[in-house]
């Protein structure tokens, strides 16, 4: 038989204490463990953003220097194009035509680095940035590079198997492989006077300069897109580093 007495003398409004106790406990905790989870979320966006932001750093001194480089072929090709036009050659310019064909040598292509954008487009966590504007530039990104590194590969291809074969049977040129910075002030050749302007007559020659001019002029328009991404990405990202 149960002893009503003993009953009686369970403590229950200090079980029901108790209880409430653990329960506000447990509540206790999960509010802990959401409070520093959203704190490691927030220095997880902060580490991307950092790291984001070093290398369109990087992309941004990049993208000027490809720039300048191409700009500068494009602008010798459209000269080599107007003396051809014309047939001939001013005595007195005659020796410029060897720095305008060695502008050509500038084999410039953007690779900026894609380390970060690979990492936090495929990781899984790209929900960790907070900015959906930034979210789609990033995404959009690769493929506005991708479109110009093949234009700029295509030019460079020109380059390799129409405008230096043709070149090199005219003129004794050094080892390509060389490179081009040391061609910025002098020519890419042996000697020093040469008769480079007499292929502003080679109407062959011309027809490859001209081809090539059309290939660097789809490259600057192409740069201006990947241009105002990156600004924009850059933009962005300095908002998020301030709020």
């Amino acid at each position: 038989m149960v002893d009503t007495q003993s009953i009686q003398r369970i403590p229950w409004t200090r079980f029901g204490f108790e209880s409430v106790l653990i329960v506000l406990s447990i509540l206790a905790a999960f509010s802990i463990d959401t409070w520093w989870g959203s704190k490691s979320d927030a220095n997880q966006e902060q580490a991307m953003l950092l790291a984001l932001s070093e290398d369109f750093t990087e992309a941004e001194k990049l993208l000027s220097v490809v720039k300048s480089l191409h700009n500068m072929t494009a602008r010798a090709g459209e000269k080599l194009i107007t003396l051809g036009e014309t047939g001939s050659v001013p005595e007195t310019d005659q020796n410029g035509v060897d720095l305008l064909i060695s502008r050509h040598f500038a084999r410039a292509t953007f690779d900026p680095p894609m380390s970060t954008v690979e990492s936090v487009l495929g990781s899984g966590r790209i929900d960790l940035l907070t900015s959906q504007e930034l979210i789609a530039e990033l995404t959009q990104w690769s493929s506005v590079v991708t479109q110009l590194h093949n234009l700029e590969i295509e030019a460079r291809d020109h380059f390799y198997e129409r405008f230096y074969p043709y070149l090199i049977s005219r003129i004794k040129l050094k080892d390509l492989d060389k490179g081009y910075p040391e061609f910025l002030e002098s020519y890419p050749w042996e000697q020093e006077q040469t008769d480079a302007y007499k292929l502003v007559s080679d109407q062959e020659f011309m027809n490859i300069v001209y081809l090539h001019w059309i290939l660097k002029t789809n490259i600057l328009s192409n740069l201006v897109p990947v241009e105002a991404s990156l600004t924009r990405i850059r933009d962005l990202i300095k908002v998020e580093l301030s709020d």
